[in-house]
């Protein structure tokens, strides 16, 4: 049975300024959404931007499919 859900496996760490770990979780409240996802979206939105070419996020289940 093929599963919906993307398999988040990457793990990103960086170091920020006192209260912006806060800052997201205020975000993500608004947004009802978890941190992580916030960041995600957030992230995938300003590379996109940046004309940074993403991967789609169904990318697992299309290379399982090929």
């Amino acid at each position: 049975m093929p599963s919906d859900r993307v398999e988040f496996s990457d793990h990103i760490r960086f170091k920020a300024e006192p209260g912006l770990n806060q800052a997201v979780a205020v975000a993500a409240q608004r947004a009802r959404s978890s941190s992580s996802e916030w960041m995600r979206r957030a992230l995938r939105e300003k590379l996109a931007a940046e004309g940074v070419v993403l991967p789609p996020l169904d990318a697992p289940a299309q290379r399982q499919a090929a």
